[in-house]
């Protein structure tokens, strides 16, 4: 079988090696000139089982009116004028009751879960390295979070298998030396000893040479133009080819994995609930060793990701709800920056840092879309969010068994399209 995967980030390059892996020929299409140079880029590095959850959420919407008046605010809407966007709003507020944020997590978990083994299925076959990170990502807290919080969250991670271990203030010092002098404060943390980080960019083109090797035809710098569909006799549409920089590209199936673009690409032909989320991060070598943080950690109150890749440290924060909008905005920059300076005074050199935005690829209840459309060829795989990078390799395997017609380990009705 000939399969042609639309989309080189993460999603993009992990379906089209387990489709290679399943025997089939693949032809793989990016509009830039390499793998992960959108969302996949420099993104937050996380590889989570215990934190990957939506956006969706109980007292999201309160928090967001919140964050209206704060122009620090980790979430903002940013109107564009646009019914897309206040569609995929309107959807979005429908899932934050705690019955649909209860299915909607654990279907994102489930994922993860699924995507850790299949992360460790590409890592032995190709001996990819990407700065990753083990000794687990730690969850702190700045204020004392009520016991039947903790023993709710407690539950949930043990009835999905998830290691954790409630961590006081002093185990976090001992663990983490340089919070003690910055946040003396601090309530304690949750510890998820079986997550972990890596570069996902690196990930990403290491798995693209290697589709390379093994004879996959990459076509960069090839944006899609057209899709051209036809009606058989008995009433079903299907792709007849996809043309793409001046190419009629033909192929047994067809994946779109192109992240926030699929949705525009696929307009007429699938209806898909996926909008781009805006976020941001920093990258910069670190300075101060003794004053750098030793694991990585996610701060609960401020809503930042703090990932150590090797002897880089990348912050990650905000959502925006803003449209297709690359527009780098120096507040939110200097956000970030002053307040990784706040937890880590001293630790990288304010002349290194390296910023960056990308669009998280967002469906309104936060569960991706892995799934064959109603054109018989035609599948996609997109609508991660902000969870891209931990459910990639697990919605890469799925997404090739649907495409082969296999069983699939995961309830594939779970990830379907309406």
């Amino acid at each position: 079988m000939h399969v042609l995967v639309v989309g080189a980030g993460v999603i993009g390059v992990t379906t089209a090696w387990f489709l290679q892996r399943m025997g089939c020929d693949v032809t793989l299409v990016e509009q830039r000139a390499e793998a992960a140079m959108e969302a996949s880029y420099a993104n937050g590095s996380f590889y989570s089982m215990g934190l990957s959850a939506p956006w969706a959420a109980p007292g999201a919407i309160a928090m967001g009116l919140r964050s209206q008046f704060n122009r620090q605010g980790a979430f903002q809407w940013l109107p564009d004028g646009s019914w897309a966007q206040l569609r995929w709003i309107a959807a979005s507020m429908k899932e934050c009751s705690p019955e649909r944020y209860d299915t909607n997590r654990a279907r994102i978990t489930r994922l993860a879960r699924y995507s850790r083994d299949c992360l460790q299925t590409i890592e032995t076959a190709e001996r990819i390295t990407y700065d990753a990170g083990t000794g687990g990502i730690f969850q702190i807290y700045r204020a004392p979070i009520s016991e039947a919080v903790r023993m709710r969250l407690g539950s949930y991670l043990s009835e999905m298998n998830i290691p954790f271990k409630f961590l006081g203030r002093e185990e976090v010092f001992w663990l983490e030396p340089a919070l003690a002098a910055s946040s003396p404060q601090l309530a304690g943390a949750l510890h998820l000893p079986q997550d972990s980080v890596g570069d996902c960019r690196s990930f990403s083109v290491a798995v693209a040479k290697a589709l390379e090797r093994n004879q996959a035809r990459m076509l960069w710098n090839t944006p899609v133009e057209r899709i051209d569909h036809s009606t058989t006799d008995k009433g079903k549409r299907r792709i007849e080819s996809v043309v793409a920089g001046g190419q009629h590209l033909q192929a047994d199936a067809y994946v779109f994995a192109a992240g926030s673009f699929s949705a525009g690409l696929l307009r007429g032909l699938v209806d898909l609930p996926v909008y781009p989320l805006k976020g941001y991060s920093m990258s910069a070598p670190i300075h101060q060793r003794v004053k750098a943080p030793r694991h990585s950690m996610f701060d609960f109150d401020s809503k930042i990701g703090i990932a150590r890749l090797g002897d880089t440290v990348r912050i990650t924060g905000i959502v925006e709800v803003a449209g297709y909008n690359q527009h780098l905005a120096r507040h939110r920059c200097n956000q970030l920056a002053n307040q990784f300076e706040h937890i880590f005074p001293e630790a990288i050199a304010p002349d290194t840092m390296q910023f960056w935005t990308g669009q998280r690829p967002a469906t309104p209840d936060g569960v991706p879309r892995i799934a064959r459309s109603s054109l018989e060829n035609l599948f996609v795989n997109t609508g991660h969010g902000g969870c891209g990078w931990s459910l990639s390799c697990g919605s890469a395997k799925l997404m090739a068994s649907l495409v082969m017609g296999h069983s699939t380990d995961l309830n594939a009705a779970d990830y379907a399209l309406a």
